[in-house]
Order: structure tokens, then sequence, then C-alpha cells
């Protein structure tokens, strides 16, 4: 049954993705973390946070004190539990980023990963 709800998860997140229809969420904390070459090496404890996150037709919008905006160029690839998108912020910059379940509810983990830096945001999809 949970390989079923995260497969359609994922599939739901893909159309939303590249498609006309739009998601919209409320991230309610956050992880932030350094890439140190080989891997990312994560904070100990979550920040709260209140931020509105949408995804929509091939655009990723973070609503924080700075407005983040990627685009998405392409899908990476795709697991049972996560996709991985290859974006671009609003200066170009190459990023990725990743979709998932997080915990066992409806959350969903979306982090943004560049070349030194990731952060991921905990969202509760509105109804």
């Amino acid at each position: 049954m949970k390989k079923l709800i995260l497969s359609l998860l994922l599939t739901l997140f893909s159309l939303v993705s590249f498609s006309q229809l739009a998601l919209f969420g409320r991230a309610y904390m956050y992880y932030t973390g350094v890439n140190d070459g080989t891997e990312v090496v994560w904070s100990e404890y979550p920040t709260k946070c209140d931020v509105l996150v949408q995804i929509e037709n091939q655009k990723v919008t973070i609503y924080s004190a700075v407005q983040q905006v990627y685009r998405i160029v392409n899908l990476n690839y795709q697991t049972e539990d996560m996709v991985q998108y290859l974006a671009v912020n609003k200066d170009g910059v190459r990023c990725f980023i990743y979709v998932g379940s997080y915990g066992e509810g409806r959350d969903i983990g979306l982090t943004v990963e560049f070349n030194d830096l990731a952060w991921t945001y905990i969202v509760t999809p509105d109804n």
C-alpha cells in the first residue's frame, strides 16, 4: 500500500510539473546543507518557517523572504520515492530539484541542490 501511495505521489508531481495544473503547499520547516565536494552535509536540526510553495508548468516557486524561482529543464531520473529534475534559477545557474515523500503522512520533501549549498523544505500540500 505504501509503495502504491508513493508511486501515485510521484506520478502526480511529474504530471503537475509538466502540465497546466498547479500544486500549492505550505513549508513549515527546512534543513540546510553544505556540499563538501562528495556529499551534502545536512544541518542536524530543522529551522521553522511558513512559506508558500508552488509547483506548476515546469516551474517551482518558493515564496520565502526572497522569492525563489526555478525553471525545470528536464527530468533527470525517477525512483519509487523520489524524482530529480535538472533546473535553473532566475540567474541561469544550474541546480537539481528533488521531490519526494517525507515521513509517513502526506508531507513532501522539496530539495534544491546547487554545487555548494542545498536546502530541503518540508511541505504540507493544500487541499
